[in-house]
């Protein structure tokens, strides 16, 4: 499995189907990258995410072919095709442990998951295991942000205490941290984004104009 090279000792992953990657996706990575000091963002395109959508999901070639541009002009950023060598579904903890088994005991990671998200926690395979490989970074809306994830944390990772100094829980055993990053929500979703594209609407606000310009280019969401 290759990786990016020079990534740091400080890596954000942002995994997601990117279908397509668009502006509230970055805008989440820009908050934790500054909020955490973090070394770089790895965003981690899913092969096959275990909570199947609705719809058809497009070629993962594309998916990472777009994140790939849109990231490419912005320095920390990169992008990681692991998961196209994941046979069945992409489960968060296998490529945590890849990740942590690749890259070593030297870098510390931050698993970046939506507030929703995090609040259904407890579905997620070996969930609790998680944070032997990464840290949480929880996205939540400004007004409950803190109170939110203090509740989810509470019911789902016992031994975890708020460190009221650092802002953030921490548990009895050396594992990773639960960080809450808060952030006014970005009114953009690819659902909407494939929509308009089906519509025939303009998405340049949406989404980097290189990711329209492939779209467009790939008659992808017709």
């Amino acid at each position: 499995m290759e990786l990016p090279r020079n990534l740091g000792t400080r890596v954000g992953i942002l995994g997601g189907t990117f279908d397509p990657v668009h502006n509230g996706h970055l805008a989440v990575a820009e908050a934790v990258h500054q909020a955490l000091a973090l070394s770089n963002i790895l965003f981690v395109p899913a092969f096959l995410p275990p909570h199947k959508p609705t719809y058809t999901i497009s070629p993962f070639v594309h998916r990472a072919a777009m994140l790939e541009l849109a990231v490419a002009n912005t320095p920390g950023f990169s992008v990681s095709r692991l998961e196209a060598e994941r046979v069945g579904p992409s489960y968060s903890i296998d490529t945590l442990r890849t990740l942590a088994q690749s890259l070593g005991n030297q870098v510390h990671l931050f698993f970046i998951i939506g507030m929703d998200a995090f609040a259904e926690i407890h579905t997620w395979k070996a969930y609790r295991e998680l944070l032997n490989y990464a840290s949480f970074v929880v996205i939540g809306r400004p007004d409950h942000c803190q109170q939110s994830c203090g509740q989810t944390v509470a019911a789902n990772f016992p031994g975890y205490t708020l460190n009221e100094a650092q802002g953030f829980w921490q548990g009895e055993s050396g594992q990773g941290g639960i960080h809450p990053v808060a952030m006014a929500p970005v009114k953009v979703s690819s659902t909407e984004i494939r929509e308009a594209v089906r519509q025939g609407k303009e998405i340049g606000t949406l989404v980097p104009s290189a990711v329209a310009d492939y779209i467009a280019a790939q008659g992808l969401y017709r």
